[in-house]
């Protein structure tokens, strides 16, 4: 099914909510049978059963979308007596009954990825069309199109991906869209069928911010926004961005920003009235006006601290200069891309004559599409993968706070920090000639990717924590081939000439794990990060058959106390957070007895030198593990 066909007739054709109803198999009101007279949507919502559309059989198993037209029929076959749908009728307005009947009564089926945002807009849809008043139904009226939205935003990304998007990007755009209502880091992770432990990993790993920390960042920049746009009065605001107690936000306003909302206000609006900035408006979410939320807030899960990161500076004049200048370019270039290189023409000047090497470009295909990038960008700015640059000899202009606190890098000194999230401002002064960004930090760039654009090329790259992978494909952006290649080589040299150092000091059934201790918290590593990669994948050491299933083949992460001795095998590689002396301590005796703790086999690593996966600290680490497993056999 042509899916972008589809979504571009839903855009130009008028839809109307003719009825919803919701059915329980444990309250008698699901029919047998049921023939439509019009288009609709069946979203299931909880419990098992047998749902045949129009002779073709579904298995729906909790929230699961259908969707028929005119004429199709429904036969429910409960798997027990919990199963919940709503059945949600609509008309469309087409131009021809042959359209309506091509694009709208056609049949299919879906199992959407994240269960959240589709059952809460059919609860509010069935709650408001359920009243009497008018302007109730008016308002379920106006939920409908973002429930179709969000079905077809959903299909588009599953086919355009063809594989399960990321977590940390759909986290980030429910909070975009929901920032103003209560969120927790349970119900965000509940969306994806994950911990939310494992999420605030996801988060931390991806973009530097967990999640509540990212959710306050919206709120304090969405807040500035309406501060700065409106005459609207504090305590209205502080409601439209989530909080209900005024005081509690002017406290945490002026904790992230350093004044009160009211002194914010009188100090800054002058400053925005002719500042280009304002055009790089979120595209996830739509200036609305200021609404009441009586919702209480969840206020200290994970805590609200001081995050200075989250300042934000008046643009300078040189950088608001900047910003005009790249739209105006890239308005001019619209359209130009011919999908072979280019330069610029000849000049009589020796030094634009040298640069024109420079402005060579080519077509590069990443997840956002096709971008124009040059053949050898000088000026990167590179939002997530800088040792990967790095260890091909390109040094960035810019990058993001959270890879510039890598350790295990160095010389970072003259690379521009522009924060997390990053900053437009910091970008532009960087002057860019290639952006490059992974999908979740695309997302939270005020503006999304299509403002990133505007400011260089940029292109979306995939998150792979793997250095031969991710060295390949910057040697492909940078025009570093042969540097690429010949590092891919060493660093596998490298892993054989350390495999056979350690293969006489290491028992053929010898097994290995990986537990890190934090406060309040146990993890099990699997083969991807915190030196799990190097083990079982580069030395080929052996998990315990424990870590290999519910680890490595399962989706277990954090651990209870009680079950640490299960992971444990012959050899333990141990890091231990700041401020987790007392869960060592329990960990000690819970290990004494595990094969790694008769034999004193324990190795120490340090968390902060072995959270980064780029190449250059993955070859560190490297050298770190074999020296450990070498010095403990002496």
């Amino acid at each position: 099914m042509d899916w972008e066909a589809h979504i571009e007739r839903w855009s130009r054709t008028a839809s109307k909510l003719l009825d919803i109803q919701q059915y329980r198999t444990d309250n008698g009101t699901l029919p047998d049978r049921y023939v439509a007279h019009t288009s609709f949507f069946l979203v299931t919502t909880h419990g098992e059963a047998r749902v045949s559309l129009s002779g073709t059989v579904h298995s729906a198993r909790g929230l699961h979308i259908l969707h028929g037209g005119k004429g199709a029929e429904l036969v429910f076959t409960p798997l027990g007596n919990d199963f919940g749908c709503y059945l949600i009728l609509y008309k469309a307005e087409c131009a021809s009954l042959e359209e309506q009947e091509s694009f709208f009564h056609m049949s299919y089926a879906f199992t959407p990825y994240a269960l959240l945002p589709l059952q809460e807009k059919c609860q509010t849809m069935n709650h408001l069309w359920q009243q009497s008043s008018p302007i109730d139904k008016l308002q379920a009226q106006s939920v409908f199109l973002p429930f179709v939205y969000e079905v077809m935003r959903q299909i588009r990304t599953v086919t355009a991906q063809n594989s399960k998007p990321n977590i940390v990007t759909e986290a980030i755009q429910y909070i975009h869209e929901q920032y103003s209502k209560p969120i927790t880091v349970e119900e965000l992770a509940g969306m994806y069928n994950c911990s939310a432990s494992y999420l605030f990993r996801l988060f931390k790993s991806q973009i530097g911010l967990g999640p509540i920390e990212y959710l306050i960042h919206i709120r304090i920049h969405k807040s500035k926004q309406y501060l700065l746009r409106s005459e609207a009065r504090i305590q209205e605001i502080a409601s439209s961005v989530g909080y209900t107690d005024v005081y509690y936000f002017s406290r945490l306003f002026k904790k992230h920003t350093g004044s009160s909302p009211l002194q914010y206000r009188e100090d800054n609006r002058q400053s925005v009235q002719y500042n280009p900035f304002r055009l790089l408006n979120s595209p996830i979410v739509s200036p609305k006006g200021l609404s009441h939320n009586e919702n209480e807030i969840y206020y200290q899960l994970l805590g609200e601290g001081d995050t200075p990161m989250f300042r934000f500076s008046r643009p300078t004049f040189g950088a608001m200069m900047l910003l005009c200048t790249a739209l105006i370019l890239s308005a001019c270039q619209a359209g130009s891309n011919t999908g072979t290189p280019t330069a610029l023409p000849a000049s009589t000047d020796d030094t634009a004559a040298a640069n024109s090497t420079t402005a060579e470009t080519r077509i590069y295909e990443h997840l956002k599409g096709q971008t124009e990038i040059p053949v050898k960008p000088q000026r990167v700015v590179s939002l997530f993968h800088l040792g990967e640059l790095m260890a091909l000899g390109v040094k960035p202009v810019g990058t993001t706070s959270f890879v510039l606190k890598n350790p295990l890098l160095s010389d970072v000194s003259d690379i521009g920090d522009v924060g997390v999230p990053p900053d437009a401002e910091k970008i532009l002064a960087l002057e860019p000639d290639l952006i490059v960004t992974t999908g979740p930090f695309a997302e939270v760039f005020e503006g999304g990717y299509e403002a990133l654009s505007k400011i260089a090329p940029t292109i979306v790259v995939e998150q792979y924590n793997d250095p031969v992978k991710d060295v390949e494909m910057f040697g492909d952006i940078l025009g570093k081939q042969e540097e690429a290649k010949q590092w891919n080589e060493k660093f596998a040299a490298k892993v054989a000439e350390y495999r056979e150092k350690i293969r006489p000091l290491i028992g053929a059934d010898e097994t290995f794990s990986i537990l890190n201790v934090r406060p309040g918290a146990f993890y099990v590593y699997g083969d991807t990060n915190l030196g799990g990669n190097i083990i079982y994948k580069y030395l080929g050491l052996k998990p315990t058959e424990k870590v290999e299933a519910d680890v490595i083949n399962g989706e277990t992460w954090e651990i209870s106390a009680e079950v640490i001795p299960d992971f444990i095998g012959d050899r333990i590689l141990l890091a231990v957070n700041e401020g987790a002396e007392k869960e060592l301590k329990e960990v000690e005796k819970l290990i004494q007895h595990t094969p790694a703790g008769k034999t004193g086999k324990i190795y120490n690593i340090d968390f902060d030198q072995f959270l980064y996966s780029d190449p250059i600290s993955v070859e560190q680490q490297l050298d770190i593990i074999k020296n450990l497993l070498v010095e403990s056999n002496k």
